[in-house]
């Protein structure tokens, strides 16, 4: 689930819920493999445990009632670890269980070092005839930032698709999807990639996506940031 993470975004298959179950069917069958199963399901449910605990380190940091979702089933996945027997040299003593599960314990935690998401905002672009224009990004009303960008590229495709609304200037385009890339818990990069028309019901994907000069926000960066859901969905 880590490793899954770590390289894509999006939705992912139950993995680990599907492997308990069968694990626990071999178990009930007396399967003589069963062991093994709960062997690589406790491994796994540490990784992506781990992951859950390092999101409120990185991102949720002072709700730490959110950890439970993590502690859980890391109590229950060392618990399970250190009860399955297995004739295995590489994991025969508790010791080398021990081991073994601090590896996978850094493996979730250290998934964080990249982490892309992706972030849904709206967006105002308010273009004029000069070389660079102001962005305005929002998730909510009092959460914006502002950013100047120079993507000739950019400014054409959303004169083209953009909305426009009489009375208030700028080219409207809402639920832009962001590609935001974080090293433990801190925004790393962020690439404008597209937004939907919705007076037409049409997405709008740029041909090339935009990077977002991370030093030339003047507002909230953190909106981009993940939140539980967009992270574990």
């Amino acid at each position: 689930m880590a490793w899954s993470k770590l390289f894509s975004v999006g939705p992912h298959f139950p993995f680990l819920t599907l492997l308990i179950v069968v694990a626990l069917i071999l178990g009930i069958s007396k399967y003589k493999k069963a062991n093994l199963t709960f062997l690589a399901s406790a491994c796994l449910w540490l990784i992506s445990s781990a992951e859950t605990i390092g999101f409120v380190i990185f991102f949720d940091e002072g709700n730490y009632g959110r950890m439970i979702l993590g502690v859980i089933p890391f109590s229950l996945s060392i618990g399970l670890l250190l009860s399955t027997q297995t004739k295995l040299k590489l994991i025969n003593t508790n010791a080398k269980k021990v081991f073994l599960a601090s590896l996978f314990v850094l493996i979730g935690i250290g998934s964080y070092a990249y982490k892309p998401t992706t972030k849904e905002v709206n967006c105002w672009y308010f273009l004029d005839s000069g070389k660079t224009y102001n962005v305005l990004l929002a998730e909510a009303p009092e959460r914006t930032f502002e950013v100047e960008l120079s993507s000739d590229e950019l400014k054409n495709e959303v004169k083209a698709d953009a909305l426009q609304y009489e009375g208030r200037d700028g080219y409207y385009c809402p639920e832009t999807k962001v590609r935001v890339v974080t090293r433990f818990g801190t925004i790393i990069s962020a690439q404008i990639m597209s937004f939907r028309n919705s007076e037409i019901d049409k997405k709008v994907t740029f041909s090339s996506p935009t990077k977002i000069p991370l030093n030339k926000v003047n507002g909230k960066l953190e909106i981009l940031k993940p939140f539980l859901l967009s992270v574990w969905n």
